[in-house]
């Protein structure tokens, strides 16, 4: 049994410990990191790449097989895919400015997605990049939670389906949108640290 209540009070403190004071600046970015996860059989399968900015070569890719934390809950989704995130994280050798992750961020209904997870456990500039809505009101391509300005639409691709991007800490909303927008190359929908850590994770799934 999962003590949903635990983990809520949990995500209450990472959202109080959410920095969104001291943000990076798009011109100090250098090196952004995407992982993505594939699940198969209680297994978690990671996939990472860091990739150069503003040109966008891999400069590394990692993949990590492991015990899934725990089934997928919803609302809960930084515990089963944050662990282990952050054990391939640690395992880089390059040292990313910006991490990527596919998911939410303060777009989540305590503020505390799994961007938020992420970018609080490793003290780093993280957004979120989701799919599909989750929480929120959007108005002027904004999406707007509780009064506050947690996120953006971000239209990466003709006739498709916006993403939802949403800081997970020390990023603000317009530079989050921003780099998302400018690391998406034709003719992919997602930004493209995504786009390759999605194919490292699924690849890994096949084996």
């Amino acid at each position: 049994m999962i003590d949903t209540t635990r983990l809520r009070q949990q995500q209450e403190r990472y959202a109080r410990n959410v920095d969104l004071d001291k943000t990076i600046d798009l011109h100090d970015v250098k090196k952004i990191a995407g992982f993505d996860l594939s699940f198969h059989n209680g297994m978690a399968i990671v996939g990472a790449v860091v990739l150069s900015y503003p040109d966008l070569a891999v400069l590394e890719q990692k993949q990590l097989v492991t015990k899934a934390p725990m089934p997928y809950v919803p609302g809960f989704l930084a515990f089963r895919e944050g662990p282990p995130i952050l054990q391939l994280y640690y395992d880089l050798e390059e040292e990313p400015d910006v991490i990527m992750v596919d998911g939410h961020g303060l777009v989540h209904p305590r503020k505390a997605g799994l961007a938020c997870f992420v970018g609080v456990e490793l003290a780093k500039p993280t957004i979120g990049v989701a799919k599909n809505p989750l929480v929120g009101d959007v108005k002027d391509d904004q999406i707007v939670l509780e009064n506050d300005v947690v996120g953006a639409l971000v239209r990466t691709k003709q006739h498709a389906k916006p993403l939802y991007v949403s800081p997970g800490n020390m990023i603000s909303v317009d530079t989050a949108a921003a780099l998302v927008k400018q690391c998406v190359v034709f003719p992919h929908k997602l930004p493209e640290p995504l786009h390759i850590a999605h194919r490292i994770a699924k690849k890994g799934m096949q084996q």
